[in-house]
């Protein structure tokens, strides 16, 4: 197991990177609930588990939990992508070796050790390596909850992450934040209740998709429109070749 490195200098100047990253190749960003991670981060520690879809997953974690919430945050990766990319580690990345059972052992004693205090956020993706939106979504890994099982002090908090080609240039990413789960002690169980909470986040997403009219609280962060030297030459074109 690789543990974190972090730096809270480097990570406040990384996550504004990524910041930037992000509004250059989104057009648009909707949030649902962030309140509900602020509350529960403000009365103790979260263990935040997501689909994993996309590149662009990690980095909405680094944009969430750096700059939109500031919270203390870590994240669970694979030790052979966090060894090709060490700066990661400077910003909250500690790395597990999938193909070790031994070394998820040690991750999940290291993640249950992290999560010891109000406002620490480690955020886990459960199904382990990035899987097509169009996949369903079961065979998460117990890791989650198995970490759960272990302390009694964390949230346990969906968070669904979409990302959808509509009407203009750039994508746009939806991020769909659940209620925290009761955890009973069953690994199991638990397991189930996590795959299911995150196709219930990601069916939000889909109906605000459809009927966004609906107002079912997803909140706009940034939207970015064409500025003035991207319109003129659509303007210029539509006149010359009006009918």
């Amino acid at each position: 197991m690789i543990p974190a490195r972090k730096h809270r200098l480097f990570a406040r100047w990384f996550s504004r990177q990524v910041e930037r990253q992000i509004r250059r190749n989104f057009s648009a960003l909707h949030v649902r609930r962030l309140e509900g991670l602020t509350g529960a981060l403000s009365e103790g520690p979260v263990l935040a588990f997501s689909n994993h879809s996309s590149y662009w997953d990690s980095m909405l974690v680094i944009l969430i939990g750096h700059r939109l919430l500031t919270a203390d945050g870590y994240a669970m990766m694979d030790a052979a992508n966090l060894q090709q990319l060490p700066f990661l580690g400077r910003v909250g990345g500690f790395g597990v070796d999938l193909e070790s059972p031994m070394d998820g052992v040690r991750g999940i004693r290291y993640a249950t050790a992290l999560l010891d205090r109000p406002g620490r956020l480690v955020w886990v993706f459960p199904q382990g390596k990035e899987c097509p939106r169009a996949l369903p979504i079961d065979n998460f890994k117990p890791g989650a909850a198995i970490i759960c099982k272990n302390t009694s002090r964390c949230a346990l908090i969906p968070v669904a992450f979409q990302y959808e080609l509509r009407g203009g240039e750039k994508p746009e990413a939806f991020v769909a934040i659940g209620k925290p789960l009761s955890v009973n002690g069953d690994t199991e169980a638990c397991r189930l209740a996590q795959e299911a909470a995150i196709r219930k986040e990601l069916k939000r997403i889909d109906e605000h998709l459809c009927l966004p009219e609906n107002g079912d609280g997803f909140e706009l962060i940034f939207n970015h429109r064409p500025g003035k030297n991207q319109a003129w030459p659509v303007r210029a074109l539509s006149r010359l070749t009006r009918y």
